[in-house]
């Protein structure tokens, strides 16, 4: 099955690269990426600044002044867009599968499943005891894929609205270290992803709230630091749950994102605590970049680029 989630129902034109576009409240994250050479060349990442009381038109005018070149366009949901659920596939022809997955999804997510609109994806066979094989299903808000194609209207080459754990699968099949098996931990402000990719074969997500703790004696808020022990517990299930469901060696890679100080310190606990090889994932590093990125634009546009990797022939 293709990497294919949420398409608007046309082919890409073909083309040595691709835009991502992550939405915030009050910007657009953009990322452009070229496939010229051995190695993704990141040509921008940058934050476009809109009007939020302009809704849609506001986010058309600032891509549009952008001066983006003519490429794929894929943009990501935001975590309040969808839910993701790992699902056992009824035995149904696959023409009938999404009606089929639709009402299994009706006791899995907190909107009701006649205002979603639903997209699968396969994970590798798992070692199950002769039970059905075991698909991820994406539901998204209508409103929410209304309000992304309202705003891009513009771009005449947007063609698909990707899913966060997607995008860091990219990022993950780019590290040196994705060939044995990596997990990406993606840190964002009060919650985290984590992401088990072998290769360019996405196996495994989970979503976890991250739990802080004070220092001794502190009182403010930038005294506020990552509970590591939370963090490996987390993570240690996801490795358990792949260890038993998969036929594949133990992941014993972390790569922890975006690059930055919290995500330096978290890695070095983590490396403490679990014995694995932790390291932070740089996109300077990673990628040939026209322009050295900052910590701030590489959190700001991380999943952007992510959708940038996106290689539409590529299946999971």
């Amino acid at each position: 099955m293709e990497c294919r989630v949420f398409g608007l129902l046309k082919k890409s034109t073909a083309a040595k690269g691709r835009i991502g576009l992550a939405f915030g409240p009050n910007e657009i994250a953009v990322a452009v990426m070229r496939r010229d050479g051995a190695i993704p060349r990141l040509e921008r990442c940058e934050v476009l600044p809109i009007d939020s009381a302009s809704g849609a038109n506001g986010a058309a005018t600032a891509l549009r002044e952008a001066g983006l070149p003519h490429m794929p366009v894929s943009t990501v949901l935001r975590p309040e867009d969808y839910q993701l659920a790992l699902i056992e596939a009824p035995d149904v022809p696959p023409a009938e599968l999404r009606a089929a997955m639709r009402w299994r999804l009706k006791d899995a997510i907190d909107f009701r499943v006649e205002d979603a609109v639903i997209d699968l994806f396969p994970v590798p066979d798992q070692n199950r005891g002769g039970q059905g094989r075991m698909m991820y299903a994406v539901a998204a808000r209508r409103s929410a894929l209304d309000r992304y194609a309202g705003a891009l209207a513009a771009l005449p080459t947007f063609d698909v609205i990707d899913v966060p754990e997607l995008c860091l699968r990219n990022l993950a099949a780019a590290l040196p270290a994705a060939a044995g098996g990596v997990a990406l931990l993606y840190l964002g402000e009060s919650n985290a992803t984590i992401v088990l990719v072998r290769g360019s074969t996405f196996y495994f997500a989970r979503q976890m709230s991250l739990q802080t703790t004070l220092p001794m004696g502190a009182k403010n808020a930038p005294g506020v630091q990552l509970d590591a022990a939370s963090v490996v517990l987390e993570l240690q299930r996801s490795l358990d749950y792949y260890e038993r469901h998969f036929d594949q060696p133990p992941i014993t890679r972390i790569a922890v994102s975006p690059a930055g100080a919290r995500a330096g310190e978290l890695a070095q606990n983590l490396g403490r605590e679990t014995g694995f090889e932790v390291i932070t994932l740089d996109l300077n590093v990673l990628l040939n970049c026209t322009a050295s990125i900052e910590p701030a634009a590489q959190a700001a546009c991380l999943l952007a680029v992510g959708a940038a990797l996106r290689e539409e022939h590529r299946s999971l």
